[in-house]
C-alpha cells in the first residue's frame, strides 16, 4: 500500500523557525554575528551571557561588541564580558609575546610600503603636485591607521576590562608591547599629517601670490588710466583678470585641502588621546600594584612583630 508523505512534518535536516519563546541557553541560533547580536538584545541575562561566549568567534567585529558591553553596562553581563575579554587577552598575550621574542632575534624587515612612499615624496612641491602630495598623505594615514586597528582594539580591551586584581605580569607585558608596537606607526602618521600641512601651506602661498599679483595689476591699470595709456590699461586689466581667476581656483583648492588637513589633525589627536589614556591607566595600575605589595610587606612585618611581642 502506498503511503503518502506528509510534507508538513519537519525533517531531521530542516531549519526550524523560532516561536515566541526565547531560545534555550545552550541552543544554536542561525544567522552568524547577526544572530548573536539578536541574542545579545534579549532581556534575559543568561541568554546574553551565553551569546557573549560566541561573540569573539567573529574577529574584530565581535571584539568591539564585547568591549562596548564591558564599557557601557553594569551587572552580571558586564562582568561576564570583562572576564571574557581578560581570558582572550591572556591568550593573545602569550602568542604576541612569543612572536615578539622570536622576531626580535631576526634581522629587521624591509621598509614598509608606506615608509617608502614617505621617503620618495619630495619635500618641496611644485605648483602642479601639491594635490598629489596631499592625496599621498591621506592614503598613508588611512593605510597606517588600518594597520594599527588590531593593536588599538586590544589596547581598548585592556583599558575597558583590566583592574588591579586582574593586572597580571602577562597582561602588563602585553600592554607595554602594544604601546611599543604603536610608536613607529604613530610617528609615520605624524609625518603624513606634516606632509599634508606642507601641501596646504604651498596652496596658501600660491593663493596669496595670485591675489597679490592681481592687486598689483589693478594698481598698474589705474596708473595707466591716469596717463590715458589705453593699451597699457587693456593689458593690465587682462593680466589682472587672469590672476583673479587663478586666485579663485586656488581658493577653492585651499578651502578643500584645509578641511582635509583639519580632519587629519582631528583623527591624529583622537588617536594620540586614546593611546595616552591607555598608557595612563597602565601606569596607574602598575602604581597600585606596587603600593599593594608594599602594604603586604608592612602587614607581614606588623604580624611578625605582634607574634613576637604579644603572643602568650
Amino acid at each position: 500500500m502506498l503511503v503518502l508523505e506528509n510534507h508538513d512534518q519537519p525533517k531531521p535536516y530542516d531549519a526550524v523557525r523560532g516561536g515566541q519563546l526565547p531560545p534555550p541557553v545552550g541552543g544554536v541560533v542561525l544567522g552568524g554575528l547577526a544572530g548573536v547580536k539578536h541574542r545579545l538584545s534579549s532581556s534575559v541575562s543568561e541568554h546574553r551571557i551565553a551569546a557573549l561566549t560566541e561573540t569573539l568567534n567573529y574577529g574584530d567585529a565581535g571584539l568591539k561588541i564585547v568591549i562596548k558591553i564591558c564599557q557601557s553596562e553594569t551587572g552580571p553581563v558586564q562582568r561576564a564580558a570583562c572576564d571574557l575579554l581578560r581570558q582572550r587577552l591572556n591568550s593573545i598575550a602569550r602568542e604576541k609575546l612569543q612572536a615578539f621574542v622570536a622576531s626580535s632575534s631576526d634581522s629587521e624587515a624591509e621598509l614598509d610600503s608606506t615608509e617608502k612612499i614617505l621617503k620618495h615624496s619630495s619635500g618641496a612641491v611644485s605648483e602642479k603636485n601639491y594635490d598629489r602630495q596631499m592625496s599621498e598623505a591621506l592614503l598613508i594615514f588611512e593605510t597606517i591607521t588600518q594597520q594599527m586597528q588590531p593593536n588599538l582594539l586590544l589596547l581598548e580591551a585592556l583599558v575597558a576590562s583590566v583592574e588591579r586584581e586582574e593586572f597580571t605580569s602577562e597582561l602588563m607585558n602585553l600592554w607595554e608591547l602594544l604601546i611599543l608596537e604603536i610608536q613607529e606607526p604613530l610617528k609615520e602618521l605624524r609625518q603624513a599629517v606634516g606632509s599634508a600641512i606642507s601641501a596646504q601651506l604651498r596652496i596658501q602661498w600660491l593663493y596669496n601670490q595670485a591675489e597679490s599679483q592681481a592687486n598689483q595689476w589693478q594698481q598698474r591699470a589705474l596708473l595707466a588710466l591716469q596717463k590715458q595709456d589705453e593699451n597699457s590699461v587693456r593689458l593690465a586689466v587682462v593680466r589682472q583678470q587672469v590672476q583673479f581667476d587663478q586666485a579663485a581656483e586656488l581658493k577653492i583648492d585651499l578651502d578643500y585641502q584645509t578641511v582635509r588637513v583639519e580632519n587629519l589633525n582631528r583623527n591624529l589627536l583622537a588617536l594620540e588621546s586614546k593611546i595616552a589614556q591607555a598608557n595612563s591607566k597602565k601606569e596607574i595600575l602598575k602604581m597600585q600594584l606596587h603600593f599593594a605589595k608594599v602594604q603586604q610587606q608592612i602587614d607581614f612585618t606588623f604580624s611578625q612583630v605582634n607574634s613576637i611581642f604579644f603572643s602568650p
